[in-house]
């Protein structure tokens, strides 16, 4: 959140490990439809090599049958003009080409098969190391990234401390002006009143002496020494208030490092913790 909420290294690796993944699971989608349609072909050929040896050991039957057929075998008969119904769809040529194409094909399935698996397994080593190296990048990433933070976050943390103990040296500051204009004050009022008293004096004695004139002098030395008094004052709780203003930031800005810490630290890697090791990514386990 707020200052941290930046396009980082961690960000760019995080996009990169997305593209790769997204990547990877094309490829791999394209090889399974292949998959999946080589098996329907593997099937398909298997079919034909099921019916064909159906048919042939069907056949066989037939002919073995008739070999053993004797003229006193049971069940012989006329069939009159069968030897003119020719039931044939075939001759031996076409007939051992059928046989001979259905087992080249159960070959050539069987090796496109044989390749594809090889294609698959090839597949899956290349798009488990690609995954997992971009996995120990996001890493390598989160580990500096957590690292920064880290610092930062103790450097925050010293500032706070020195601007909070210049917050209490400057209250004691403010309080111990305050008390000095206080006394001074007193001290204002108590030669105010002096020269207030001495304004009653009868006649010839309401003299300007040496008294009135010191009198007269430690007023404006008193009220010199307040009026410096109340502008370091002033000076002073301006400084209390950027130091609060400041303390006020800087706890914002720890905030901020100590949620991003958690985030990266305790959230993100606790569940990168769970990435499947590489014989997994390859489908050994």
């Amino acid at each position: 959140m707020g200052i941290d909420l930046v396009h980082d290294e961690v960000e760019k690796e995080l996009l990169t490990e997305v593209d790769t993944i997204l990547c990877c699971q094309e490829r791999m989608k394209l090889h399974l439809d292949k998959a999946i349609a080589q098996l329907a072909a593997n099937r398909a050929a298997q079919h034909e090599l099921e019916k064909d040896l159906h048919d042939k050991q069907a056949a066989y039957q037939i002919d073995d049958k008739c070999h053993h057929l004797r003229n006193t075998s049971d069940g012989i008969s006329y069939f009159r003009g069968v030897e003119r119904v020719d039931a044939t769809v075939s001759v031996p040529e076409s007939w051992a080409k059928f046989t001979d194409d259905n087992i080249l094909r159960s070959q050539s399935e069987r090796t496109a098969s044989a390749k594809l698996r090889d294609d698959i397994q090839n597949l899956l080593v290349v798009t488990a190391n690609e995954m997992w190296n971009q996995f120990n990048k996001v890493n390598l990433a989160f580990t500096n990234r957590i690292a920064e933070t880290a610092d930062a976050k103790n450097k925050i943390q010293v500032h706070l401390a020195k601007t909070l103990q210049e917050i209490f040296q400057t209250e004691m500051t403010i309080e111990s002006i305050k008390k000095a204009i206080r006394d001074k004050c007193a001290f204002l009022k108590v030669a105010q009143t002096r020269l207030d008293e001495r304004t009653r004096r009868p006649n010839i004695e309401l003299c300007r002496d040496m008294a009135q004139l010191r009198l007269v002098n430690e007023v404006y030395e008193v009220d010199d020494t307040i009026q410096t008094l109340q502008r370091r004052l002033r000076e002073a709780e301006d400084t209390l208030q950027a130091l609060v203003h400041t303390k006020a930031t800087l706890e914002h800005d720890l905030a901020v490092k100590a949620n991003s810490l958690y985030i990266d630290q305790e959230k993100c890697m606790g569940m990168r913790k769970s990435f499947p090791n590489t014989l997994r990514l390859v489908g050994f386990c």
